[in-house]
C-alpha cells in the first residue's frame, strides 16, 4: 500500500445507514454518506472528500464510497447479491489497495464464508463490516466498527475476507452472530482473531493466510439446492426423507456434539445412505459453538459409514457456503465435490495434521542432527550442508524475536547478513514485519541487501509498510534510494 491507500467502501444495506421511520428502521439513499462527510474522523476538512486525516501510522487513508441501490436489508439477501458483491470487487480491484463492505448483521457470516469462496487469489483486504445500531444515533456501535474497519483495511496488508465487530477482525468464513441484540455480535469460537484493535492494532501476522501467487479470479456461487438441516431428538426417518428429495443437492446435517446422529436407528441411517447413494452430498457439522466432528463415538462412525463427510470445525454458515461453491463448480464430479468439502481451501476449517516430518522436540532428529555436527572424519562437509540449511532459519528466527546478541554472533561467525529461508525471506524481511529497527539498522550496517524479494514479490519495504511499521519502511526506503544495503 501506498502513504494514501485508497479503500472502497461499499454499502449493500443494513442497520449501519438506517434512518428512523414511523415503521422502525429502515436504510434511507443518501444518508449515510452525508455523515461520513460531517465527521472529523472520516473527513479532514483541509482536504478533498472522502479524505481521513493522518493516522497514528503517518498515513492517509482516502475512501470512496459507492451505495447499493435499493439498499438491502441483510435479511433480504440471496446468492444474486454474495455475486453481485464478489463481481463488484473484482471490476475495481486495480483501482483501489482495500475494500470494507457495510453489510446487515443478520445473514453477514453468511456473506463473508461465501466471499472467502468466491475471490479465489485475493491479494487485498475485504473486510466486512455493519453494527447493531445505526450511525445517526447518538449511542451507537457503528462508528467504532466502521473506523476500525477502514483503519484496518487501510493499513494492514491482510489478504483475506475479514469481519470486523467489536474492535476484532476475524477471518470471514470462521465466524457467527452469536448475540441478536448485544455490541460484541460477533464470535470466532474455533480460530483467533486475526487482529485486535486497543490502543494500537495488534496483527497476528501467523495466522494471517499467504499471498497468493496468481490474479484474482471470481468464480461465482450459482447453485441454489443446498440446505441445512439441524437433528433434534425424535426426529423421524420420513421427515428426514421427506427433506432429502429432488432438487436438493448438498445439505448440511448439525448434528449432536461431536457429530453424532442416533445410531440405534437403522431407518435414520438408511435414509442417509439412500440419499448419499443419489448423489445428494451431506456434511456432517456440529451444532456446538465450539469444537469439531470426530469419529471418536458410534453415532458419527455411523454418518461417515452412511457416505456423510465430516465437516471438521467449519461454522454451518462456511459449511453450506463451500458446499454450494462446490457444486457451481459443473467440472467437479460428486465425489470431487465429497473429497474437496474436507479440504481447508480459504482457512475455514482446522485439518488435523499428522506428526510432522521432522520435529526439534524429537529426540531421534535431535541426536541425529548432534552425531552429524559432531567432530569427526569425514564428516565436514555433511556438518556444512546442514549450517546452510539451519543457519537462515535461526538467523530469521533471532530477527523474529527481536534477538540482537545473537545475531551479531552469527554475522561475526561469518554468517551472511542476508541469507534467505526457504521463502525468499531475510532476515531484514523478518525484523521489518515485527518492528525491530535497532536489527534493521545493524543489518543494513553490515551490508544486508534492502531490495531482496521474498517469494511474493515483497521487499523489507513492503514487509514493514504491510505490518504498519511506517518509520521503518520510511529508513528502508532511504537506505534504498541512497545505495545503501543495495
Amino acid at each position: 500500500m501506498t502513504d494514501e491507500p485508497r479503500v472502497l467502501v461499499m454499502y449493500v444495506g443494513g442497520t449501519i445507514g438506517m434512518q428512523r421511520t414511523p415503521r422502525g428502521y429502515a436504510p434511507e439513499p443518501g444518508l449515510l454518506g452525508g455523515l461520513l462527510g460531517r465527521m472529523a474522523q472520516f473527513q479532514d476538512p483541509e482536504r478533498p472528500r472522502g479524505t481521513m486525516p493522518v493516522s497514528q501510522f503517518g498515513r492517509v487513508v482516502r475512501w470512496h464510497l459507492e451505495e447499493y441501490s435499493p439498499l438491502l436489508d441483510s435479511s433480504n439477501m440471496d446468492m444474486a447479491d454474495w455475486v453481485r458483491m464478489a463481481e463488484e470487487i473484482a471490476r475495481l480491484y486495480d483501482e483501489f489497495d482495500a475494500f470494507v463492505i457495510l453489510h446487515g448483521t443478520d445473514t453477514m457470516a453468511y456473506s463473508a464464508s461465501a466471499l472467502s469462496f468466491m475471490l479465489r487469489n485475493l491479494g487485498k483486504p475485504v473486510v466486512i463490516t455493519g453494527s447493531q445500531i445505526p450511525l445517526i444515533e447518538n449511542r451507537n456501535d457503528a462508528l467504532d466498527n466502521l473506523l476500525g474497519a477502514l483503519t484496518v483495511a487501510g493499513h494492514f496488508h491482510i489478504p483475506e475476507v475479514g469481519l470486523y465487530f467489536h474492535h476484532k477482525l476475524m477471518r470471514g468464513n470462521r465466524t457467527r452472530k452469536m448475540d441478536a441484540s448485544g455490541l460484541d455480535a460477533f464470535q470466532s469460537t474455533n480460530f483467533p482473531p486475526l487482529a485486535e484493535v486497543g490502543i494500537g492494532v495488534d496483527v497476528a501476522w501467523h495466522r494471517v493466510r499467504r499471498m497468493p501467487r496468481g490474479p484474482l479470479v471470481v468464480r461465482p456461487i450459482t447453485e441454489s439446492n443446498v440446505a441445512a438441516l439441524r437433528v433434534f431428538p425424535g426426529i423421524t426417518a420420513d421427515i428426514l426423507g421427506n427433506f432429502l428429495q429432488p432438487p436438493l443437492r448438498g445439505v448440511v446435517l448439525e448434528t449432536f456434539g461431536a457429530g453424532n446422529v442416533p445410531d440405534i436407528r437403522p431407518d435414520f441411517l438408511d435414509v442417509l445412505r439412500r440419499a448419499t447413494e443419489a448423489g445428494i452430498v451431506i456434511v456432517n457439522c456440529t451444532q456446538c459453538p465450539r469444537g469439531t466432528v470426530k469419529p471418536d463415538y458410534v453415532g458419527g462412525r455411523a454418518l461417515a459409514e452412511a457416505g456423510v463427510v465430516g465437516g471438521a470445525d467449519m461454522t454451518p454458515e462456511a459449511a453450506l457456503t463451500k458446499l454450494a461453491y462446490l457444486l457451481s463448480r459443473s467440472e467437479l464430479s460428486v465425489d470431487e465435490v465429497r473429497r474437496w468439502m474436507a479440504v481447508d481451501l480459504r482457512g475455514e476449517m482446522t485439518v488435523p495434521v499428522e506428526r510432522p516430518r521432522f520435529d526439534f522436540a524429537d529426540s531421534r532428529f535431535v541426536r541425529g542432527v548432534a552425531s552429524a555436527l559432531a567432530p569427526g572424519e569425514g564428516q565436514l562437509e555433511v556438518r556444512r550442508e546442514i549450517n546452510r540449511a539451519l543457519l537462515p532459519v535461526v538467523m530469521c528466527a533471532a530477527a523474529s524475536h527481536g534477538d540482537l546478541p545473537t545475531l551479531r554472533a552469527l554475522v561475526e561467525e561469518g554468517a551472511a547478513p542476508d541469507l534467505p529461508d526457504y521463502d525468499g525471506r531475510t532476515p531484514l524481511h523478518v525484523a521489518a514485519a515485527n518492528g525491530h529497527g535497532e536489527i534493521c539498522r545493524f543489518l543494513i550496517g553490515q551490508g544486508a541487501g534492502v531490495v531482496p524479494r521474498d517469494r511474493w514479490g515483497h521487499t523489507p519495504e513492503d514487509a514493514a509498510r504491510a505490518a504498519g511499521h511506517g518509520a521503518i519502511a520510511r529508513m528502508l526506503s532511504g537506505a534504498a534510494v541512497s545505495g545503501e544495503g543495495t
